[in-house]
């Protein structure tokens, strides 16, 4: 694969991931929001599952943009002729990419799940 076309995709990867980590920021803001209107138990007790579901996610997300970065800065250290990138970058690459696109399938499921949950919440 060439070289610009990886860090480029790279780069659309960690777009990605920064995406996902605003949204849940303004999920926790908007928790936060209700928390402060509401006092029910039922909803402390899931309000604080979610919070830790937040925190876990937002490890992930780190540790999968570190991955990614230091994939990047591979990718433009390294020396390649007639600017292709070598094997093992594009099997990170790919690897990096399929779990990229389960992150943004399964927060999209989740953040769906979230919302219905502070809908009912604030009915």
């Amino acid at each position: 694969m060439n070289k610009e076309f990886i860090t480029q995709e790279v780069e659309s990867l960690i777009r990605s991931l920064d995406f996902i980590q605003e949204e849940q920021a303004f999920i926790k803001r908007k928790l936060s929001g209700l928390l402060e209107n509401l006092v029910l138990n039922d909803f402390i007790i899931w309000a604080e599952d979610l919070q830790l579901q937040i925190l876990n996610r937002e490890a992930a997300l780190r540790l999968l943009k570190n991955d990614i970065l230091l994939l990047k800065k591979g990718v433009k250290a390294s020396k390649s002729s007639n600017n292709m990138v070598e094997p093992k970058f594009v099997t990170e690459y790919k690897k990096y990419k399929l779990q990229v696109v389960y992150l943004e399938n399964e927060f999209i499921t989740w953040k769906s799940i979230v919302n219905e949950k502070f809908e009912a919440s604030v009915s």
